[in-house]
C-alpha cells in the first residue's frame, strides 16, 4: 500500500478523483494507493520532495536487493515522535538514553557506545541542520542591517523634507495647531510610506520565492525550496513596517515640530555650515558605516565563492564524467550483478576517448552522509568510548587513477575481490589520527566490531572533501566494491575530448548491456560540483545583492543630503562668489563637508565590520574574516561612491549666478 503526495497526484495522475484503490508499480512491485497526502505536506524533512509514502517494512520492495533493514547497527533510520503533554525534551531524551543503555547490554556488539539525540523535525542530518541554521542566522542579521540602513536613509530624507516645510508647519502652529497634532501628522505620513514599502516588499518576496522554487539541483533526490509566504510572514511584515515607520519618523517629526516661528514665517533659511544639523550629519555617518559593514560581508562571501570555485576537492573534476545506476531495481541477483559490473568496466574502458574508468558506491560531495565506527587492532575499547567515525566508500580498481587522487602504497587489484581478502585503503587524516608516528600501511582495523576480522591497510590516499567543501578534514576509508557486492554504483570515467560525446557513448554501452536499466545523475563531474558550490553561490548572490543595495542607499543618502545643503546655502555661495571666491574653492568646500562625514562613517564602519565579520566565519571557505584585500577594496569603492555623490551637488553649486542667488534671497 502507498500514500501519494498531493503534487504527485496532480503531476502523475492528473488529479484523478478515483485514484484511491488503483494499483501502481514501484520498482517492479505493485502498490495500492490508499490515500493522498494534504497539499503542501512533503514529510517531516523540509528540504526533500518525496512522491510516495510506503510502510517501513516495505523497504525491500522499494529497494530490491537492499538488506539494510536487517542490521541493528544501521544508521539510516530516523524516528519521528510527538512528546506527551507536559514532557520536556530533556526528560524524553533521558528516558530514551535509558533504553539505549538497556539495548547496549542486550546487544553489546551493535549497540555499545551508541546514544540518542532529540532534534526538532525539519532537518535531521546535523551537518545540513547546522549549515542551514548558521546561514539563516547570518542572513537575518544582514537583512536587519539592510532594513536599518534603509530606515536611516528614510529618516534623513524625511528630515530634509520637513525642513523644506518649515514655513507650512510654522503657519499651522501659528494658527493654533498643537505640536502633538503636527507630530501625529508627520508620523502618519511616514507610516503610510512604510506600509507601502512593506507591501512592495511582500510582492517582491513572492516573486523571489518563485525564482528560488524553480531552482533544480542535479541530484537524484528532489529538493524543495519553498519559502512560501504564510500568515506569520504577513504579520511579521506588518509589525516591522509599522515599527520602522513610527520609530524612524518620530525623531525627525519631533525636531520639525518646533521651528523658530518668526524666521520660519519669513521663510528665512540659515544653513551656513554642516554643524547646524547634527542629527542629519549623524544619520549620514551611520549610513556610511552600515553600508561598509554590508559591503564587507558581501565581499568576504564573494571572495569565499572564488576560493571555493578554484579549490580542488581531493579529486580533479575536469575532463571526467559520471553516471549512476541501481541493479537492484531491476531484480538482479548477486551473481548476475557481479557479471554486469565486470563487463561494464571491460567494455567502457575500450571506448574511444575514454582514458580510464572505475566504479564507486559514492561520488564525493553528494548528499550521502554515511559514517562507520572504527575499531583499531590493539587499541582498547569500552562501552562508553567515544569511537572515531570515518566516511566509507566502496570502489573498483583504478578509481584513484580515474579521479586523479594521489595514492601512496598500492591500489586494489582483481585478487582483492575474493571473499578471503580483507584489504582497505585509508586517507591521510585516518592515518594521522589513528596511527600517529607510524607507517599506516600494514596496520589493521575494522568497522564491524572489536571481535570481527580486521582489514589490512594497503594504501594511503590523499585527503579530500566528502560531504561539503567547507567541512574540516574527515577520516575516510575505501573497500573493494567487487568484493562486497552492492546493487547501486556510479561509473566514473576520465575522458579526452567532448564530454557530451563521452556521456552518449557510455550511456549507449550501458544500454547494450541492459536496455531497461534506468540511469540517473548522468553528468560531468564539473556539473556535479554545482551541488557543493550551491550554498556559496546562494550566499554570494544574496549578500552581493544586499551589498549593491547598501551602496546605492548610501549614495542616495549622501547625494540627497548634499543636494539639500547646497540648496540651503545658495545665498552663502552667491556671496562667496560675489566677493571673489574661486569656483574651485567652492567645489572643494562642499566636497570637503560631505567627505568629512563619509570618512568618519568609514572609520566607524571598519571597526564594526571587523567585529561583524567574525560571525561570518562559519560561512567562509579559505578566506579570513579579516581579509585585508576585501576591507581595502570595499573601503576604496565606498570612498569613490561617496566622492561622486558629493561632487555632483558641489559642481552644481559652482554654477550659481551670484546676482540670481542674491536677488532670490
Amino acid at each position: 500500500m502507498a500514500v501519494i503526495t498531493h503534487g504527485c497526484w496532480q503531476k502523475r495522475f492528473a488529479s484523478n478523483p478515483g485514484i484511491i484503490g488503483q494499483n501502481v508499480s514501484l520498482n517492479g512491485h505493485v502498490f495500492t494507493v490508499i490515500g493522498v497526502a494534504p497539499e503542501g505536506f512533503n514529510g517531516t524533512e523540509v528540504a526533500y520532495g518525496p512522491e510516495f509514502f510506503v510502510p517501513f517494512m516495505m523497504a525491500r520492495e522499494i529497494e530490491p536487493g537492499s538488506n539494510w533493514i536487517d542490521y541493528r547497527d544501521n544508521d539510516n533510520i530516523f524516528v519521528v515522535g510527538r512528546l506527551k503533554p507536559g514532557v520536556s525534551t530533556p526528560q524524553a531524551e533521558s528516558q530514551l538514553q535509558a533504553i539505549t543503555l538497556q539495548l547496549a547490554k542486550e546487544y553489546p556488539k551493535e549497540n555499545e557506545g551508541r546514544g540518542v539525540r532529540l532534534l526538532t523535525p525539519g532537518l535531521f542530518i546535523p551537518d545540513i541542520r547546522n549549515s542551514v541554521i548558521n546561514f539563516s542566522g547570518v542572513l537575518m542579521g544582514v537583512v536587519g542591517l539592510v532594513l536599518l540602513l534603509a530606515c536611516v536613509n528614510l529618516a534623513n530624507l524625511l528630515l530634509a523634507r520637513a525642513t523644506e516645510r518649515r514655513k507650512e508647519l510654522a503657519i499651522r502652529l501659528a494658527v493654533g495647531a498643537s505640536r502633538r497634532r503636527i507630530v501625529r501628522q508627520l508620523v502618519t505620513e511616514s507610516v503610510l510610506l512604510s506600509l507601502a514599502g512593506g507591501l512592495g516588499g511582500l510582492l517582491l518576496a513572492v516573486w523571489i520565492n518563485g525564482l528560488v522554487a524553480s531552482i533544480k539541483l542535479p541530484t537524484d533526490i528532489a529538493l524543495v525550496f519553498d519559502l512560501h509566504v504564510d500568515w506569520r510572514v504577513l504579520v511579521f511584515a506588518l509589525i516591522v513596517s509599522l515599527a520602522t515607520g513610527i520609530v524612524f519618523s518620530l525623531l525627525p517629526a519631533l525636531q520639525s515640530s518646533r521651528p523658530d516661528l518668526v524666521p520660519a514665517l519669513k521663510d528665512e533659511v540659515s544653513m551656513g555650515g554642516f554643524r547646524r544639523s547634527r542629527l542629519r550629519n549623524t544619520l549620514v555617518v551611520v549610513q556610511v558605516a552600515l553600508s561598509l559593514v554590508l559591503l564587507v560581508c558581501a565581499g568576504l562571501v564573494v571572495r569565499s565563492l572564488q576560493v571555493a570555485s578554484r579549490t580542488r576537492p581531493g579529486f580533479n573534476p575536469d575532463n571526467a564524467v559520471a553516471l549512476s545506476f541501481d541493479l537492484g531495481l531491476q531484480g538482479y541477483s548477486e551473481e548476475k550483478g557481479r557479471i554486469f559490473q565486470r563487463q561494464l568496466l571491460e567494455r567502457t574502458q575500450s571506448l574511444p576517448g575514454v582514458r580510464s574508468v572505475a566504479l564507486t558506491s559514492v561520488v564525493p560531495l553528494t548528499l550521502d552522509y554515511s559514517y562507520s565506527q572504527i575499531y583499531v587492532e590493539g587499541q582498547p575499547f569500552t562501552a562508553n568510548s567515544n569511537l572515531p567515525v570515518a566516511v566509507p566508500n566502496e570502489i573498483s580498481p583504478n578509481y584513484f587513477h580515474t579521479m586523479e587522487i594521489p595514492l601512496r602504497g598500492r591500489d586494489f587489484m582483481e585478487q582483492d575481490s575474493k571473499e578471503q581478502a580483507r584489504v582497505a585503503i585509508i586517507n591521510e587524516s585516518f592515518a594521522r589520527r589513528l596511527f600517529p608516528g607510524n607507517d599506516a600501511i600494514g596496520r589493521r582495523f575494522n568497522f564491524d566490531g572489536p571481535d570481527k576480522p580486521y582489514w589490512e591497510v594497503i594504501g594511503v590516499a590523499a585527503d579530500g572533501k566528502y560531504n561539503s567543501l567547507a567541512e574540516d578534514q574527515k577520516m575516510a576509508f575505501y573497500r573493494p566494491l567487487l568484493r562486497d557486492y552492492s546493487t547501486n554504483a556510479t561509473l566514473v570515467a576520465r575522458i579526452t575530448g567532448d564530454s557530451g560525446s563521452a556521456l552518449t557513448a557510455l550511456r549507449a554501452e550501458l544500454q547494450r548491456l541492459d536496455s531497461t536499466l534506468p540511469l540517473y545523475n548522468v553528468q560531468t563531474l564539473s556539473d556535479h560540483m554545482n551541488v557543493p558550490l550551491f550554498p556559496f553561490r546562494m550566499a554570494a548572490t544574496v549578500l552581493g545583492s544586499f551589498g549593491v543595495l547598501a551602496i546605492v542607499l548610501a549614495a542616495i543618502g549622501i547625494y540627497g543630503v548634499m543636494s539639500y545643503v547646497v540648496a540651503g546655502r545658495t545665498r552663502e555661495i552667491g556671496v562667496r562668489i560675489a566677493l571673489g571666491a574661486a569656483r574651485r574653492n567652492v567645489l572643494v568646500l562642499i566636497i570637503k563637508q560631505g567627505m568629512t562625514l563619509a570618512v568618519l562613517g568609514l572609520g566607524i564602519g571598519l571597526l564594526a565590520a571587523f567585529g561583524v565579520a567574525q560571525l561570518l566565519a562559519r560561512l567562509l571557505f579559505g578566506v579570513s574574516p579579516v581579509d585585508l584585500p576585501t576591507f581595502a577594496v570595499v573601503s576604496l569603492m565606498l570612498i569613490l561612491v561617496a566622492g561622486l555623490a558629493c561632487y555632483i551637488p558641489a559642481r552644481r553649486a559652482t554654477k550659481v549666478d551670484p546676482l540670481v542667488a542674491l536677488r532670490y534671497e
